[in-house]
């Protein structure tokens, strides 16, 4: 199987038929059609199951799909490497980040840094932090924006400011928390309903027994727009950053501080340790560094 058979197998998936792929592809049918069946028999698996106009993966395509997709990365990222190696002014930059970074931190780093290198272009991933470090470890993005804690002896990293941990509610929600108030204590949300990111939540379990009670946690999630969603859905009390609210402007979001204590999350922009970086990667992480300074 070589670059070749991947992109011609891809073009096929993408397209929904051989016929359509073979257009796209700038070649007849037939050929491609041989092309894939020969694939088929030098594996050992059957790929497609072929319909009369339409093809349709097998359990063994699909995962074929995933590790065709994330090899043309790899070779797509290998070359970009190679032709930017000397200046870093041209080039891609593959950013992986948690959600609310795209909305909160990014923007404008990323506008200072196309002041200084306009012809650079971006790849831009998103999901949790778990996700990102997936990402990152399979070389598919070159810097990660993740949630603290991260493995250290994997990672080089340069820390963000932490950041206090809010709840927000519907306006009106009649569980109604601290008056007029921009904070709540932490013992007024004992007996509450509360969302949480499953990353938060052995923090905030651990503060409120310290406090006397055992939070009610109604929902834990991989993701905070759920929270949000339920939360303007007046279906609870979502526990998120800060930072996170933003993500869905005008929802009619009552958002207080957590105070006595106050909670905090930590987040870090992350690299893999003794692995290459691009010149476009390092220009980055350097303006990221003395922006934070």
């Amino acid at each position: 199987m070589n670059i070749q058979d991947m992109q011609y197998f891809l073009a096929i998936v993408e397209e929904g038929s051989i016929t359509a792929a073979a257009k796209r592809l700038h070649i007849a049918q037939p050929p491609l059609s041989r092309q894939m069946k020969q694939l088929e028999i030098q594996l050992g698996v059957q790929l497609f199951e072929r319909g009369r106009r339409r093809v349709k993966l097998t359990e063994a395509g699909d995962l074929l799909r995933h590790r065709a997709e994330q090899i043309l990365e790899l070779t797509t990222n290998t070359i970009r490497e190679l032709k930017e190696f000397d200046t870093g002014l041209r080039g891609t930059l593959s950013i992986g980040a948690v959600t609310s970074s795209w909305v909160t931190l990014l923007p404008d780093l990323i506008r200072i840094f196309r002041e200084r290198y306009p012809h650079v272009l971006f790849r831009l991933r998103e999901g949790e932090s778990r996700r990102i470090t997936e990402l990152l470890d399979k070389g598919i993005v070159d810097i990660g924006m993740v949630r603290v804690p991260f493995d250290t002896e994997v990672y080089e990293s340069i820390e963000l400011p932490h950041e206090p941990l809010v709840i927000t509610f519907k306006a009106g929600h009649s569980n109604t928390l601290g008056g007029n108030s921009p904070e709540v204590n932490l013992a007024e949300l004992a007996g509450k309903p509360l969302m949480i990111h499953r990353k938060y939540e052995k923090m905030l379990t651990e503060h409120c027994q310290q406090a006397g009670f055992t939070p009610e946690i109604l929902c834990e999630s991989d993701d905070v727009l759920p929270l949000l969603a339920w939360a303007t859905a007046d279906i609870g009390i979502a526990v998120v950053p800060r930072s996170a609210v933003s993500l869905v402007p005008n929802a009619n979001l009552v958002t207080k501080a957590i105070v006595n204590p106050t909670l905090e999350t930590a987040a870090a922009l992350i690299w893999v340790r003794n692995r290459f970086l691009s010149t476009t990667a390092r220009h980055f992480l350097s303006l990221f560094a003395s922006m934070k300074v």
